[in-house]
């Protein structure tokens, strides 16, 4: 398996690097060196400026964000990626890659991954690397590539989710039981110590089908072209799965009688911001268990007050929804963003498909690929008409209505990200969306929050990661310019 070609930009500024993503290097012993790398150089520029906590002008904030950013390409979809840690280390990962099991580049099927992560990234960086692989030789037994029957595909991507949450949990469990050394059981409960949500899109490219799995409170949305209203109008792939989700509360609730698990002024499960997530072992193990890996092996403690009385109160269970992604006529191609939590705490799925489509009047998806950049007026599927429009906003020094305002309960500045403080600048279209939710043509308010470092910064903005990926795509031509030009590209 490989990842169709994935492209990093330098990190802050400091170099260019090459990023692929191969499915079939996920074995657990070794990494990419060029990935280590990348990651490496993004850390410890993150770490650098929590150290020293330097004003951030714009064009410092903008290079933050390009940082983390790239691409991905397979013959029919192509994606812009880009994450802006918060904490420290980030407790997002993400990744990106294209089964390989038909030997054709035009009908293996793509996946994109984001794994946010909570009390530390180890759950997500396991999910990274091993559910992608877990999952695509599942499909591929059943065969979903070959002959997929929706029940079939759907509840073999239930099972995979499922099966790699109880390797990590019950793996665990099993080892402490069992007893040992004290270095392997440490490292063996990190996973399970901590937890992840997961949002993963997987797309048939012979049958233009996306389907999206999610665990957790990241987001999916589509933006499909509605002729009558001549825009792109926001569609679902996904559901928050917190305790604010009356269906989550009623399952949970159901599974649970007598017991009051749901927080409803919070939303939290037992003190757990969502009702359905990857490792977090103290919502899932029994209060004996937990308290024998906090005693001996330097586990996280039980829950206060003896709440856990009848675990399982998390499932690893996605939701999967299933949508075509085909060109209606001469409609604008669709297209898919998905982000982790902290881009949706500060932007609606709605404003996120309208700042996509702002970015599309200004843009192509492909752009990146092309060889002289002067020649980018080739007709652009994502829009109604191949020639070039200026954005949709004012000016980028239009600072009039801030709409920032003090929040009482979380005790910290808030700002709104709307279309009317939305800019377009950026090549990458997920930094373009990132940019906007942190605060758009307000340069002061998006170098400020940008300015703030861990471990406070969490208190002002969460890691985010987004990803859009745009369907109906041929980047096969632009593909083959590149590589004529000597760009580094690679293709699986």
């Amino acid at each position: 398996m490989s990842a169709g070609v994935v492209l990093g930009i330098a990190a802050y500024g400091k170099a260019m690097q090459l990023r692929p993503i191969e499915l079939v290097e996920i074995n657990g012993a070794k990494d990419d060196e060029g990935q280590l790398l990348q990651e490496a150089m993004i850390a410890g520029v993150h770490e650098g400026l929590a150290r020293r906590v330097p004003p951030m002008s714009y064009e410092d904030a903008m290079g933050f964000l390009r940082g983390g950013s790239g691409y991905s390409v397979t013959p029919k979809a192509v994606s812009h990626f880009t994450q802006a840690p918060s904490n420290l280390p980030c407790e997002d990962t993400m990744g990106s890659g294209t089964y390989t099991f038909l030997g054709d580049p035009a009908k293996d099927w793509s996946e994109w991954g984001i794994f946010d992560g909570h009390a530390g990234s180890r759950t997500a960086q396991l999910l990274k690397d091993y559910l992608p692989l877990i999952l695509g030789e599942a499909l591929w037994k059943a065969r979903c590539m070959t002959k997929p029957v929706e029940q079939t595909v759907v509840q073999t991507i239930k099972s995979a989710f499922l099966k790699v949450d109880q390797e990590i949990v019950e793996g665990a469990g099993n080892q402490i039981q069992a007893g040992g050394s004290l270095p392997q059981i440490v490292a063996a409960g990190a996973a399970a110590f901590s937890g992840s949500c997961a949002l993963v899109a997987i797309f048939d490219p012979v049958r233009e089908v996306v389907r999206v799995a999610n665990v957790g409170d990241s987001r999916a949305v589509l933006g499909r072209w509605d002729p009558i209203s001549k825009k792109y109008v926001a569609e679902p792939m996904s559901v928050d799965q917190t305790g604010f989700n009356s269906n989550e509360v009623d399952r949970v609730t159901r599974e649970h009688p007598g017991e009051d698990p749901v927080d409803p002024k919070t939303g939290r499960i037992y003190g757990l911001a969502v009702s359905r997530a990857f490792g977090d072992a103290r919502w899932k193990w029994t209060e004996e268990l937990t308290k024998l890996a906090h005693d001996k092996y330097f586990g996280p403690a039980p829950r206060p007050n003896e709440v856990i009385k009848t675990p399982p109160y998390l499932t690893a269970e996605p939701e999967v929804m299933t949508c075509s992604v085909a060109s209606r006529g001469s409609d604008p191609a669709p297209f898919l963003i998905m982000g982790s939590d902290g881009l949706w705490d500060q932007m609606s799925s709605e404003d996120a498909v309208t700042c996509v489509q702002m970015w599309l009047d200004k843009f192509k998806p492909t752009d990146f690929l092309d060889v002289d950049q002067s020649e980018t007026l080739a007709a652009n599927p994502f829009t109604p008409n191949a020639k070039r429009t200026p954005p949709t906003f004012t000016s980028a020094a239009d600072l009039a209505d801030d709409d920032t305002w003090f929040d009482e309960d979380e005790k910290c500045l808030k700002w709104k990200a709307e279309p009317k403080h939305f800019v377009v600048e950026d090549e990458n279209c997920a930094v373009h969306v990132a940019q906007n939710a942190l605060g758009g043509k307000r340069r002061d308010l998006f170098a400020g929050v940008m300015s703030v470092q861990a471990p406070y910064s969490r208190n002002v903005r969460d890691d985010i990661t987004v990803n859009v990926i745009f369907f109906g795509v041929d980047a096969s031509t632009q593909m083959l310019e590149a590589k004529r030009a000597g760009a580094v590209v690679t293709s699986g």
